[in-house]
């Protein structure tokens, strides 16, 4: 991503799960990670059953940290190559026919009035930076993995939320001079209220119950975002149901492994 100074400049802050796309960028790539052998049935039927959680009951704290703990279980002794090759391959077929066309509007928008866009997000940077590229977003800030040797070690060099996002912005902010008063952050989670505090211009996108409760309480403006970006721009195919058909796709393959070792076994 590009780091484009300026003196007082604007900053557009996006939360990403839920606000840019319409599923969890943690687990959404379970589907193509057991494709090339990467886990195993155990793992893909973790993960779904954390991405139907997400999708039902949004983040929360214990969810967030059961999340992490889970992707790090995942990729413990991975190489970082192949987690970031799937990341970058599966794209478009797990990331882009989820992008809701509002998002995608919207940071057109600020980019047209001269914001710069930063992507803030509580997923590992390696599994997201294919999205903020594709985005075109200037910044992102995400959850930091330690690697050592080229692989993944299981732990946390940084878990990008809720405060932890609060200071990396602000570290930002100081280092390009960002008006955080002039600003715009989004968020659906409730977990990013001291994101959303941070600026003058905060907008509660598809908002969980207490995020919803807050900005009908104090004023906050809201804003539904309800169609995802379809995979063929042309309308060949539509995108569906949203983050539904990622969630079919990891039990399709959760299915599909468990039968495999069933046979195996007889």
């Amino acid at each position: 991503m590009t780091q484009r100074q300026g003196h007082e400049a604007i900053l557009a802050i996006f939360d990403l799960d839920k606000t840019i796309i319409d599923t969890s960028a943690s687990m959404a790539y379970g589907k193509p990670m057991a494709e090339r052998g990467l886990i195993g049935t155990p793992e893909v039927l973790r993960m779904m059953a954390h991405l139907g959680n997400y999708m039902l009951n949004g983040h929360t704290e214990e969810n967030m940290n059961a999340t992490k703990d889970a992707l790090l279980r995942m990729i413990r002794g991975r190489e970082e190559s192949a987690v970031r090759s799937v990341a970058q391959d599966a794209l478009q077929e797990v990331i882009t026919p989820y992008i809701y066309a509002e998002a995608r509007d919207l940071i057109e928008q600020h980019r047209q009035q001269g914001h710069h866009i930063a992507i803030v997000t509580a997923s590992p940077s390696v599994m997201v930076e294919p999205i903020a590229r594709e985005l075109g977003a200037d910044h992102l800030i995400a959850t930091e993995l330690e690697v050592v040797d080229g692989l993944f070690t299981g732990e946390v060099v940084h878990f990008n939320k809720g405060d932890s996002k609060v200071e990396r912005i602000r570290e930002l902010a100081e280092k390009l001079h960002y008006n955080l008063d002039e600003s715009f952050a989004y968020s659906d989670s409730f977990t990013d209220l001291p994101m959303l505090n941070l600026v003058g211009h905060p907008t509660a996108v598809n908002p969980d119950r207490p995020l919803r409760k807050h900005a009908t309480d104090s004023g906050m403006p809201i804003s539904h975002f309800e169609k995802p970006e379809p995979l063929f721009p042309q309308g060949a195919v539509l995108a569906g149901a949203g983050a539904t058909l990622a969630l079919l796709g990891v039990v399709a393959t959760g299915l599909t492994l468990w039968f495999k070792s069933r046979d195996d076994d007889t």
